[in-house]
Protein backbone atom coordinates (compact mmCIF):
# COMPACT_ATOMS: atom_id res chain seq x y z
CA UNK A 1 0.00 0.00 0.00
CA UNK A 2 1.32 3.56 -1.11
CA UNK A 3 1.86 6.15 1.33
CA UNK A 4 -1.03 8.45 -0.12
CA UNK A 5 -4.32 6.19 -0.24
CA UNK A 6 -6.19 6.43 -4.00
CA UNK A 7 -8.83 9.41 -3.75
CA UNK A 8 -12.39 7.81 -4.94
CA UNK A 9 -15.29 10.34 -5.72
CA UNK A 10 -18.50 9.41 -6.80
CA UNK A 11 -17.16 5.91 -7.44
CA UNK A 12 -14.40 7.49 -9.23
CA UNK A 13 -10.47 6.48 -8.55
CA UNK A 14 -8.11 9.12 -8.54
CA UNK A 15 -4.72 8.41 -8.31
CA UNK A 16 -2.56 10.35 -5.26
CA UNK A 17 -0.88 12.97 -7.68
CA UNK A 18 -4.66 14.06 -8.53
CA UNK A 19 -4.64 16.31 -5.84
CA UNK A 20 -1.18 18.02 -6.47
CA UNK A 21 -2.28 18.46 -10.59
CA UNK A 22 -5.62 20.31 -9.39
CA UNK A 23 -3.81 22.40 -6.64
CA UNK A 24 -1.19 23.62 -9.51
CA UNK A 25 -3.39 24.59 -11.55
CA UNK A 26 -5.10 27.21 -8.84
CA UNK A 27 -1.60 27.99 -7.95
CA UNK A 28 -1.29 28.43 -11.80
CA UNK A 29 -4.02 30.46 -12.38
CA UNK A 30 -3.30 32.75 -9.56
CA UNK A 31 0.56 33.47 -10.52
CA UNK A 32 -1.57 33.86 -14.43
CA UNK A 33 -4.15 36.33 -13.14
CA UNK A 34 -0.87 38.46 -11.62
CA UNK A 35 1.26 38.23 -14.39
CA UNK A 36 -0.96 39.21 -17.39
CA UNK A 37 -1.84 42.70 -16.59
CA UNK A 38 1.89 43.57 -16.23
CA UNK A 39 2.59 42.95 -19.60
CA UNK A 40 4.59 40.06 -19.11
CA UNK A 41 3.26 38.04 -22.20
CA UNK A 42 4.33 40.94 -24.73
CA UNK A 43 7.67 40.39 -24.04
CA UNK A 44 7.62 36.77 -24.66
CA UNK A 45 8.13 35.06 -27.86
CA UNK A 46 5.55 32.56 -27.61
CA UNK A 47 2.61 32.99 -24.50
CA UNK A 48 2.22 29.18 -24.64
CA UNK A 49 5.54 27.70 -24.32
CA UNK A 50 5.54 30.56 -21.45
CA UNK A 51 2.26 29.37 -19.47
CA UNK A 52 3.39 25.42 -20.04
CA UNK A 53 6.69 25.74 -18.24
CA UNK A 54 5.32 28.12 -15.72
CA UNK A 55 2.96 25.27 -15.42
CA UNK A 56 5.74 22.59 -15.30
CA UNK A 57 7.31 24.80 -12.29
CA UNK A 58 4.05 25.60 -10.49
CA UNK A 59 3.59 21.73 -10.25
CA UNK A 60 7.05 20.53 -9.33
CA UNK A 61 7.07 23.02 -6.37
CA UNK A 62 4.10 21.88 -5.27
CA UNK A 63 4.79 18.22 -6.02
CA UNK A 64 7.85 18.98 -4.09
CA UNK A 65 6.34 20.43 -1.06
CA UNK A 66 3.64 18.28 -0.52
CA UNK A 67 5.63 14.81 -0.58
Amino acid sequence: MSVHPVLVIFGLSFPPIFVELILSLIVFWLVKKVLTPTGIYDLVWHPALVNTALYCCVFYLVSSLIV
